[in-house]
């Protein structure tokens, strides 16, 4: 074995200890609900069991929500939920670019942290200064509070479509589990970088039933991050992906689902869609140009783990 592989070996053997101990730390430390959850929900039948448990005590027939307020006025609701329970993926919910412009001029306006850091706060254009005087490489630049203080994100959470799609998909009360907006920053990046910017192929465990809608906030092409999502592969995973639970290779994620169940998903800015992160999914890591994107989770539980609010006393800039 070359030095490289054997480099590349060790690396991912870290990622996938570093991931476990944080996971369980975390949920020990803030919330073991959430993390009996996690372990549970892996496996369909214990989603099944569980929402049938945790079924909602209103008829979906309660769940009707006006629509005619809605940025997404295009949208078709019975469309998008049914593409989403047989694909898990659903393409064309775009903002409107008056939404664009005022959640970009946030963007650029508003301190993000990087690599989630929260003492590790600069301004977009000042991120190579930043780098230099922390001595971190930043592969991914968050923001954090983005509903509070961003009204145009506040409205999306709140749209009454995207609430519609979320209810009717999670046959329950949708409920807002956050927000994340990043920047994906382009470079060479090492597999445990990759692990820790979901810029490998995984799936996520969030509650026992939960959708994400994505936003470009940025043009993304083939250099500038496109998302992946393995269509289908909601509901259907073999054994070992159920039990380990690590990140797949591309190779490994291709041999089983086929290439051709792959979606790269390109768009200009305003581009979205909405998917169930039960299918493996990855950002691809940036080439050229940096990626903006914005997503909202709606699920039918809120464990209080996936909100972007930190206290302004914990927020530092470099």
């Amino acid at each position: 074995m070359s030095i490289s592989l054997f480099n590349n070996y060790l690396d991912r053997i870290f990622s996938k200890f570093y991931n476990i101990c944080y996971e369980n730390y975390k949920g020990l430390t803030k919330n073991p609900r959430w993390l009996l959850m996690r372990k549970i929900a892996r496996f369909k039948t214990g989603r099944t069991i569980m929402i049938f448990l945790l079924k909602p005590s209103k008829n979906l027939s309660s769940l009707v929500v006006n629509e005619s307020n809605s940025c997404f006025t295009d949208v078709n609701v019975d469309d998008v939920v049914n593409t989403l329970k047989t694909e898990g993926l659903y393409l064309g919910i775009n903002l409107p670019q008056e939404i664009v412009k005022e959640i970009v001029e946030f963007a650029y306006s508003t301190v993000c942290y990087g690599n989630r850091k929260t003492n590790m706060g600069f301004f977009y254009h000042q991120k190579q200064q930043a780098q230099l005087k922390s001595g971190k490489i930043f592969i991914i630049g968050s923001y954090f509070n983005t509903s509070l203080l961003c009204p145009a994100i506040k409205k999306l959470q709140n749209d009454p479509k995207l609430l519609a799609i979320a209810a009717r998909y999670l046959n329950a009360q949708a409920v807002h589990q956050g927000n994340m907006m990043w920047w994906s920053f382009s470079g060479e990046t090492t597999y445990h970088q990759k692990s820790q910017a979901a810029q490998l192929f995984h799936y996520d465990i969030d509650d026992y039933r939960f959708i994400k809608f994505f936003f470009y906030l940025t043009d993304v092409d083939d250099q500038s991050g496109p998302h992946i999502c393995v269509r289908g592969s909601h509901n259907k995973k073999k054994l070992s992906y159920l039990w380990l639970r690590k990140r797949e290779t591309d190779e490994e994620i291709i041999d089983y689902y086929g290439s051709e169940s792959l979606v790269k998903i390109c768009g200009k800015a305003g581009f979205g869609f909405v998917e169930d992160p039960l299918c493996f999914h990855k950002g691809i890591t940036p080439t050229d140009k940096d990626r903006l994107i914005l997503q909202i989770e709606f699920a039918r539980t809120d464990y209080g783990m996936q909100h972007d609010f930190r206290a302004s006393s914990l927020l530092k800039c470099i």
